[in-house]
């Protein structure tokens, strides 16, 4: 076999050439489009809009949210709450072959934001309105700027986004605004200095969650917000670091240093339950009253790589050490019961309550890590990633009472990983992860409504294949098994670890031009979700995990006709199974589709590049109930039509 010559400058991440991955490209973030961008049908965003499977929140049957499974560009991130697009310009789930690359992956996927280029000097104002078929179509404003000077050795990005008046999918009225800045500055020939700031904060009135009582449920008017007028969720959240990394040289040893500091402060964080609704619309209703809620995350990182390069192989040996350190501040909650009422009538109004001191329980996480990787890539294309990893943890909880409370562990973690070309065209690929994620909080409707959970050990094995079938048509499948411990409720209403869940499952992802002018992307995920353990086996819970749907499905085309090059027309439809309702599996909410209809009109506005966008969501009007990890329903939103004007890039 004749071997190609290596490059002797490279990136790091030799599986990504070996699979031949298409990157997530941020430096387009602003003005693309993200379905022509999406490397596949797994998940990615830009900006407001978003296509795949998955999502931020849930990966494989799985809430990210919790798990906190998080970059931020290639830094170490522990999420208490998301940056805000003013700091970010989009995301990409990170799993299958595109997580194969990453140095010490997450069992569940991992969710990673691209920081906001500052490649060049551009500027970019989006004007639009959210609600275009509405009495009060609600308008928003999203800028962006980057400016770079001619010697290059500083840039500075950043943007401005907000909105006076939101509507969000219970009918409540929002507001929010955001600022952030992302400076970049090179410090000599072989450092790079990258610092961030973001800063988010809205208001809305409160959510609004549904418990059954059994048998189908109503239909209430979705735009009718059913809860305590007073009531509303207030945060304000800052994502702020910085990011040190020496210029890979070849012989030389590249480092990177980051902190990265996430803290979310809630002075109400309010919630409105309706429990034991009935078909015909009766409900118990009561409100929380949660104040001074309180979550800050920071998060630092020491790594440093070196690549050894021969005629017909390449090694990179990557050292690493890891400090994360949480304070979790839950709230002072107060309960009110407003008695029965109906969801096809005005819900009685209570008044505001007034504030009541008391004390506030707290708890904290303090995860230190090492570890070793080792990845070689061959010339004929195979490759190899390994880590492993030695972690211990303290947690700390100080209770209400001020009784105080602690404990401590420590685990090995290992990931394993194998790319095989077979073929010209197609590439086999196989890993195994075992890693420590995070359970989340206990709901607001548990007797330890917000009670912080401890983390746990996870592990994920695959196996799949990925084919370029030519024309730019790229095909992937995956099969994959994850299981940890899962949380629920047992039978005081308390939210803790019940049993162990394994997640079973395929998943298809087919991406590319089907003809000239038209471009498919389509996915669809099998899953055999199952719970395991002695509250199985008693029968506290079913064999199902409540809220978790075992079939997914997309298809999503967008057409350029060669007779209109300045528009594109888009159309995508979205397929979520049954999900289990309850926890003894009695009940479950029915699989449903939705559909997104858009167009986008690309044109200049003297020297500008300007674009006109409409986008309408759930076209067909759709009602469909839907349950969370935690019994909880809600709906999916009525009909949206959002209409965009931007200018610039």
């Amino acid at each position: 076999m004749t071997f190609l010559p290596i490059p002797p400058k490279h990136p790091p991440g030799a599986l990504a050439l070996a699979l031949a991955l298409t990157s997530f490209a941020a430096e387009a973030a602003d003005a693309g489009d993200v379905k022509e961008q999406a490397s596949d049908a797994f998940g990615s965003r830009i900006g407001i809009e978003s296509i795949g499977l998955y999502s931020e929140s849930l990966v494989r049957g799985f809430d990210l949210q919790q798990a906190g499974n998080y970059l931020l560009g290639d830094a170490y991130f522990v999420r208490a709450a998301a940056p805000p697009d003013t700091l970010v310009g989009g995301s990409q789930i990170r799993v299958g072959p595109n997580a194969l690359d990453i140095g010490f992956p997450a069992p569940s996927g991992i969710v990673q934001y691209q920081l906001l280029p500052g490649d060049r000097t551009r500027a970019r104002i989006e004007l639009g309105l959210q609600h275009l078929l509405d009495t009060n179509p609600r308008p928003y404003l999203r800028t962006h700027f980057g400016y770079r000077p001619d010697d290059g050795r500083f840039s500075l990005a950043g943007g401005v986004i907000g909105s006076p008046s939101a509507r969000y999918i219970f009918g409540n009225n929002a507001r929010y605004h955001s600022v952030g800045l992302v400076p970049r500055l090179d410090l000599g020939e072989h450092w790079k200095a990258t610092a961030f700031y973001g800063y988010y904060d809205q208001r809305y009135q409160a959510d609004i969650g549904f418990e059954p009582a059994a048998g189908r449920m109503p239909r209430p008017d979705r735009l009718e917000y059913l809860g305590q007028r007073w009531s509303r969720f207030d945060t304000r959240n800052t994502t702020y670091g910085t990011i040190l990394a020496s210029q890979p040289r070849e012989g030389r040893w590249d480092v990177r240093l980051s902190g990265v500091h996430s803290r979310v402060q809630r002075p109400r964080s309010d919630f409105n339950i309706f429990s034991d609704v009935t078909t015909e619309g009766a409900a118990d209703a009561l409100v929380s009253v949660a104040r001074d809620r309180a979550v800050f995350s920071r998060a630092y990182e020491a790594s440093a790589g070196r690549d050894w390069t021969t005629p017909d192989r390449r090694d990179r040996v990557t050292l690493l050490a890891r400090l994360r350190d949480s304070d979790y501040t839950s709230p002072q909650v107060d309960t009110y019961t407003l008695g029965e009422v109906s969801l096809f009538d005005p819900v009685p109004q209570m008044r505001e309550p007034s504030t009541v001191a008391r004390a506030q329980a707290r708890s904290g996480i303090e995860q230190r890590e090492l570890g070793l990787g080792w990845q070689r890539q061959w010339q004929y294309g195979a490759a190899l990633n390994l880590g492993l990893r030695r972690v211990g943890l303290e947690e700390s909880a100080t209770s209400t009472g001020g009784v105080r409370d602690g404990r401590g562990g420590h685990a090995w973690l290992y990931n394993a990983s194998a790319v095989l070309p077979v073929g010209a065209r197609a590439t086999a690929f196989a890993s195994l992860v075992r890693g420590i994620e995070e359970a989340g909080v206990a709901p607001q409707h548990a007797k330890n409504a917000f009670e912080v959970l401890p983390p746990a050990v996870a592990r994920q094995s695959e196996l799949g294949m990925k084919w370029q079938a030519g024309q730019g048509m790229t095909l992937i499948g995956t099969l994959f098994e994850i299981s940890k411990p899962e949380p629920g409720f047992d039978r005081d209403g308390r939210y803790r670890f019940m049993s162990d869940v394994r997640h079973r499952g395929a998943e298809l992802s087919m991406s590319g031009p089907l003809t000239p002018g038209l471009d498919a992307l389509f996915g669809a995920t099998w899953m055999r979700a199952r719970l395991e353990g002695p509250a199985v086996d008693e029968g506290l819970v079913g064999e199902r995990p409540v809220g978790r749907s075992e079939r997914l499905a997309l298809a999503s085309l967008t057409y350029r006709p060669a007779a209109m090059q300045s528009w594109s027309f888009d159309v995508d439809a979205t397929y979520s199974g049954p999900r289990p309702a309850d926890a003894l599996n009695r009940t479950r909410t029915p699989g449903y589709t939705l559909f997104n209809v858009g167009t986008r009109y690309r044109f200049r506005l003297g020297t500008l590049p300007a674009a006109v966008r409409l986008r309408i969501y759930n076209a067909g009007d759709k009602y469909a109930w839907v349950a969370d990890g935690g019994g909880m329903q809600s709906y999916e939103p009525t009909r949206r039509a959002m209409l965009s004007l931007s200018l610039g890039d």
